[in-house]
């Protein structure tokens, strides 16, 4: 079953953006058959004053091409299809509008990178792109390791796609993401554990009927979304927190080790949300295993920001 048969990976060639790329060909199970490899040259890598940046400019491109034929010869000898492209601008814009125009399924990125010159692929930088694309984007994170001028990076699991973490509020957003998990079984995964988090902000100023009753409803849906999956033939645990939701996801990621955190979140709409700390934000930022970011365009359903995506 194809989730990402096209996908997107901008690169600067570091170490940390060496170890994301490594991991490109165990896509191929979720039916990955094409990869578009972008490098992306800002002015600030290349030298002035400006008498010399033409040549400096040619360096660099230069540079960036031949990293990418290696990377594409690396790629084909796993029997995928491979588009180089070089850009010019600001990266998290250029990653959003080249991601558009190849009409690629998937961005997938590391959360760090350097390049010769300075921060390309920074955290500031793909959470940029999170924020901007209406796409879906994969941030692969590593143990960063720097030993005697080299840096090794470690992955958390070996098997990204094997255990999958679904944080839920039961809205379009998360349904949105809740769409992709079920697809999952072909390409490897094995167990998700569905988690919903009562925030305990809004839950203060209910009675105890109240809560009781939130209780069942959000076990009943946990329980229905569980059963979905289970005939998809994965393996579903549901789990019913209470608190702060980006900080008890952050726990329960920890207790349950999974290969893989699955969000939904609306797109371009939800701007000021993101910047202003929204859950999502919170997790992709600070959690340890890699996310997977799926995206909802609000304007097709309407925005279900809020407790549940429901009244209450």
């Amino acid at each position: 079953m194809t989730v990402f048969g096209r996908v997107l990976f901008p690169t600067d060639f570091s170490a940390y953006a060496n170890a994301v790329f490594a991991c490109l060909p165990e896509l191929q199970p979720a039916g990955l058959r094409e990869v578009v490899l972008a490098g992306i040259i800002r002015e600030g890598d290349v030298p002035f004053p400006e008498t010399v940046n033409r040549d400096s400019m040619e360096r660099v491109r230069w540079s960036m091409e031949e990293n990418l034929n290696v990377a594409r010869m690396a790629l084909e000898g796993h029997g995928l299809r491979v588009i180089t492209r070089i850009e010019y601008g600001p990266p998290a814009m250029s990653i959003v509008r080249v991601a558009e125009e190849e009409r690629v399924e998937l961005i997938v990125m590391g959360a760090q990178g350097k390049t010769v010159a300075q921060e390309l692929l920074l955290g500031s930088v793909a959470h940029a792109v999170v924020r901007q694309s209406t796409l879906p984007v994969l941030i692969l994170k590593f143990t960063v390791v720097r030993e005697m001028g080299h840096v090794n990076c470690n992955r958390v699991c070996t098997d990204l796609l094997a255990r999958v973490l679904h944080p839920t509020d039961f809205s379009d957003c998360a349904q949105a993401a809740f769409q992709i998990v079920k697809r999952l079984k072909a390409a490897g995964t094995r167990q998700v554990t569905v988690l919903h988090v009562q925030d305990e902000r809004v839950m203060e100023q209910r009675t105890p009927d109240q809560l009781v009753a939130f209780d069942r409803i959000d076990t009943e849906r946990l329980a229905s979304l569980c059963n979905a999956l289970v005939l998809f033939g994965l393996r579903a645990t549901p789990l019913l927190k209470h608190g702060i939701p980006s900080r008890e996801t952050l726990e329960v990621a920890d207790e349950v080790e999974p290969c893989l955190i699955v969000l939904g979140s609306q797109g371009r709409t939800a701007m000021q949300e993101a910047l202003t700390g929204s859950t999502l934000e919170t997790v992709v930022r600070l959690c340890r295993q890699p996310v997977l970011v799926v995206r909802h365009d609000s304007s097709l359903n309407g925005s279900m920001h809020g407790q549940e995506g429901r009244e209450r």
